[in-house]
């Protein structure tokens, strides 16, 4: 049925593939930060439940440093406001292409019943 497909309408379904491979990708990434999100979320709760003076480490490569309860806190917190700065990016993201598949959609389907009209 492709080959027969008005080349207008096989533009149309090729951009509507190409939008919802798009929109798989970014609600992919959006899981991912927002698991990362979580885990650094977990990691702060639990960091405030110790007391300030505790020693901590932290792995650097292959090694293990010391460091503060401030300073990891610290780190956490500028992790978790690039997590959120991206996570609103992916969300923007997702609505825009979120209205571009629906638009395309109702598109080749209008164009689909046409086509499909016309040849019977």
């Amino acid at each position: 049925m492709a080959e027969k497909l008005p080349p207008e309408v096989q533009a149309k379904l090729a951009q509507f593939q190409q939008v919802q491979e798009q929109l798989k990708m970014i609600l992919a990434q959006k899981q991912s930060v927002q698991a990362e999100l979580r885990e650094v979320e977990s990691v702060l709760a639990e960091l405030e439940k110790l007391p300030d003076n505790i020693e901590l480490y932290k792995n650097v490569g292959h090694i293990l440093i010391k460091t503060s309860k401030e300073d990891v806190a610290k780190e956490l917190n500028e992790r978790k406001e690039i997590l959120e700065l991206r996570m609103r990016t992916l969300e923007k993201q997702e609505a825009y292409l979120q209205k571009q598949y629906d638009e395309l959609k109702r598109k080749v389907t209008e164009e689909l019943m046409k086509t499909y009209r016309t040849a019977t």
